[in-house]
């Protein structure tokens, strides 16, 4: 293969490499700003709708009041983009929007009180107080609208199109991880291999091999690729990044590296530098301490809440189950939990009750040939009420108990038997640092259609990247995988 060193130089040529997401990105840029200022005009409106008038304002308080309305929905948006809000190259996937729409709130609330102080107009600076805290609510929420319209509307066409580059063999871990696109997310259309790389490496690649390190430019310009991501490999050094980055740049497309630490969360990556190096810092797991005690008291207060709540529907549904097939309405089961201690997890009864018994007669019926667990499709001995207790996962709801009795959390890994846990090997013993959990990542990323790698490699990234904010995404990511009942049976 051949280096391209010649590149289109003039604007005509440039516009005509210029990837089609670019264009689409800047219309989701145009469109979060209309939201963003739609959403601080509403905020201003009300906060003005709703303060006291009284006699005493004199005319420089009432105009100062109209006029914050006025400049509020430009001077948000000049905020935002002063926080770098707007940025093209984190289109729908920036990890960080909400902190940085904080910011952006605390620059509008100092300029605002700063002119209320000066005007001594104390009219003003309650109009700050209530048209910031809206203004932030209605940003989140307009941002999401436009998350979800743009996604539905014009995905396709707007996600980041990304050619990987790097060895063989981390190409293929790169891509195995990479969850499949939604929305906004990038896609990956293609790979260039860097150093020799054996036949079946290349094999296990799901992506399309379009050149090696010299030909990354024109490989880009071809799939018309707006972002490269190049993993670490020895052969990447200092004039060869360098080169590359300004090949890269006649052609507007971006140039991201990545540390070969796949499975870690942005939040837990710091940067810093160390003459004049840079660094990347990897916080370690948050396994102990006031967040994970705050946590384990959240989740048994409202595990005691819900099992007051649904009495009614676990009665019923038990009797439901027992009137249906003989055996008890309850399935007691040995699991492992944290630090490797066992305990009995509870389940409506979903099979006959000699299930156990009968599991050796289809034993060649397993779809799951890849790890420890057993999970057939239509398995036979699922009773007729089990079936849709499995498909809403209702039969799970017992597991409240053992949330309310600390043995489990509401959210956290699958909680394995002890025969898996024998099978353990390496760092899989780490999903046992943590409760396991009554939902978790691999619930509302497929559950039973899961692989065992990906069950295990999901199991991981929970517990090594755990957050309060992790938490409640899966908390409402669970709802729409149990009305679709994904994965389930």
């Amino acid at each position: 293969m051949t280096v391209i060193n010649a590149l289109p130089s003039d604007r005509k040529d440039r516009a005509s490499l210029r990837p089609r997401g670019h264009s689409e990105a800047a219309r989701y840029i145009r469109l979060l700003v209309a939201a963003d200022a739609a959403a601080s005009l509403v905020a201003a409106l009300v906060a003005y709708g709703v303060h006291p008038d009284g006699e005493d304002f004199t005319q420089l308080h009432v105009w100062s009041l109209r006029l914050a309305v006025i400049l509020m929905p430009p001077g948000w948006a000049a905020a935002l983009w002063l926080r770098r809000a707007y940025d093209g190259r984190r289109v729908g996937t920036d990890p960080e929007a909400f902190r940085k729409v904080l910011g952006a709130s605390g620059v509008m609330a100092v300029l605002l009180a700063v002119s209320a102080l000066l005007i001594d107009s104390t009219s003003l600076m309650r109009q700050v107080i209530v048209t910031i805290a809206l203004t932030v609510a209605l940003t989140q929420v307009g941002r999401h609208i436009a998350d979800a319209w743009y996604a539905r509307s014009r995905a396709d066409r707007a996600r980041r199109r990304v050619l990987v580059v790097g060895h063989a063999r981390a190409i293929a871990g790169l891509s195995a991880s990479v969850q499949p696109g939604r929305g906004l997310s990038p896609l990956l259309v293609g790979a260039c291999l860097v150093g020799p790389a054996d036949p079946t490496e290349i094999d296990e690649i799901p992506l399309e091999i379009l050149g090696d390190l010299g030909t990354v430019a024109e490989a880009a310009r071809t799939a018309r690729c707006d972002t490269v991501v190049l993993l670490a490999s020895p052969e990447l050094d200092g004039e060869t990044l360098r080169s590359l980055a300004w090949r890269l740049h006649d052609q507007d497309v971006n140039l991201a590296l990545v540390p070969m630490a796949l499975g870690v969360a942005t939040g837990r990556i710091l940067m810093d530098s160390l003459g004049g190096m840079p660094l990347l810092h990897i916080r370690g797991p948050v396994l102990s301490g006031p967040a994970r005690v705050c946590k384990s008291l959240l989740e048994r207060a409202l595990a005691a809440l819900a099992l007051l709540s649904l009495l009614p529907v676990l009665l019923a549904l038990g009797i439901a189950v027992r009137s249906t097939s003989r055996g008890p309405a309850l399935f007691r089961q040995r699991r492992v939990g944290l630090d490797g201690r066992e305990f009995t997890v509870l389940k409506f009864r979903t099979m006959v009750d000699d299930a156990e018994r009968l599991r050796e007669r289809f034993e060649h019926l397993n779809e799951r040939q890849d790890g420890p667990l057993f999970k057939i499709r239509e398995d036979p001995r699922i009773t007729r009420i089990g079936s849709v207790l499995r498909r809403t996962s209702l039969d799970e709801l017992p597991q409240l108990i053992n949330v309310l009795t600390g043995d489990m959390s509401l959210i956290g890994p699958r909680p394995p038997l002890p025969s898996e846990v024998a099978t353990y090997t390496g760092e899989v013993h780490r999903r046992l640092a943590v409760k396991p959990g009554l939902t978790g990542l691999w619930q509302v990323s497929g559950r039973s259609t899961l692989s065992w790698a990906d069950s295990v490699r999901l199991d991981l990234e929970y517990v090594e990247n755990w957050s309060p904010r992790l938490d409640a995404e899966i908390l409402l990511r669970t709802t729409s995988a149990v009305v679709r009942g994904t994965g389930a049976f």
